[in-house]
C-alpha cells in the first residue's frame, strides 16, 4: 500500500493524518496525529502486511524506534528551528 503525508488512515479507532513517512530496509513507518480537532494523540506505527491486511504496530525494538525518532526529528528540522527561534 503506498502512504503519503496528509493521507488520512483508520487507526486505533480513529482517523490519523500522516505526517511524516519513513522507509527504510523495506519497512515502513509513519508519524500521525489524530485527525480529530478536539484530540491531539500522537502515533509512530510500523507497517505490516499480512496477506494484504494491512495492520500497524508499535516499535518494540529500541534501536529501531530511536532511528525512527531521529529520522523523523531530522525531516522537521526546519520547522523545529523556526519554532524555536520565533
Amino acid at each position: 500500500m503506498n502512504f503519503n503525508i496528509d493521507d488520512v488512515i483508520v487507526f486505533n479507532d480513529g482517523e490519523y493524518l500522516i505526517l511524516d513517512v519513513i522507509r527504510e530496509n523495506n519497512n515502513t513507518y509513519l508519524y500521525l496525529i489524530n485527525n480529530d480537532e478536539f484530540l491531539d494523540d500522537v502515533s509512530i506505527v510500523k507497517v505490516n502486511n499480512n496477506n494484504n491486511v494491512i495492520e500497524y504496530t508499535a516499535i518494540d525494538n529500541d534501536e529501531e524506534f530511536d532511528y525512527i525518532v531521529n529520522k523523523i526529528f531530522l525531516d522537521f528540522k526546519d520547522d523545529v528551528l523556526d519554532f524555536a527561534t520565533e
